[in-house]
């Protein structure tokens, strides 16, 4: 009896201690190195401006994060996101195609700008800071409207408080399957941008649903001429269908 509780008793700590060390880090960067505080459900994650702040990400399905830049002019960013279980998750700030600072999510592989700096909120020290940047396509601004190459023609392009409400609505579908499907028909309904079309196949936790997403988005984004920032999120095999997929509809 006695070693059966022995046992229990380790059974329970080694459990505790996974559920401890499963919380992961949000982390937040700027793209050009402008320097922001961010705030996490009101709290801040770094005490001191910084390019890049990282902290744990809280319990509970979703939580707010709200950015104040160091630079007055730039208008503060506020999002809530979605506490999804995986791996740690990245948002970089950076201007839109119309000049507007947006907060979108992005790879773990993408560019990190080291900032010494840098008052960290988590555990980690900046290890991803180091990381080699990445080259990165020169961006194109959209035109007023946009003609897809391959599908129908883009006036207007979804607006982000629409889009929001339809992308909670496909993140609480319970599986791949039944994200895709709602995911397809938003797209048949509206004209995505690339970072929405980004932001949708962060949804998806399948290799082979991204893809099978991102190739049928191109026909229906408003701005194809930068959709070369969707294959980042892909693995390198995806990449080259997803290009394979492009080059056959032109």
């Amino acid at each position: 009896m006695k070693f059966i509780r022995s046992l229990l008793i380790l059974m329970l700590t080694v459990f505790l201690a996974g559920k401890a060390s499963s919380q992961l880090s949000i982390v937040i960067f700027s793209e050009n190195g402008e320097k922001f505080t961010a705030y996490l459900n009101a709290s801040p994650i770094n005490y001191k401006p910084a390019s890049r702040a990282e902290s744990h990400r809280p319990g509970g399905p979703t939580f707010k994060v709200r950015i104040v830049f160091e630079q007055s002019s730039i208008p503060e960013i506020t999002k809530t996101i979605f506490n999804t279980p995986g791996p740690d998750i990245y948002y970089v700030l950076r201007k839109s195609d119309n000049g507007k600072f947006i907060m979108e999510k992005t790879s773990s592989e993408y560019v990190h700008h080291n900032d010494n700096d840098a008052v960290s909120g988590g555990a980690k020290a900046g290890s991803d800071a180091n990381r080699e940047e990445k080259p990165k396509d020169e961006e194109v601004k959209s035109q007023p409207k946009a003609e897809n190459v391959g599908g129908k023609g883009c006036p207007d392009a979804m607006s982000d408080p629409d889009f929001e409400a339809s992308r909670v609505m496909i993140s609480n579908a319970p599986f791949d399957g039944p994200k895709l499907t709602h995911a397809k028909s938003l797209a048949d309904r509206h004209c995505l941008t690339t970072s929405q079309i980004i932001e949708v196949l962060y949804i998806f936790s399948g290799e082979s649903t991204r893809l099978n997403f991102a190739k049928y988005a191109y026909k229906h984004c408003w701005d194809p001429q930068n959709y070369s920032r969707v294959k980042d999120v892909l693995h390198p095999s995806g990449k080259s269908e997803l290009q394979s997929y492009i080059d056959s509809l032109k």
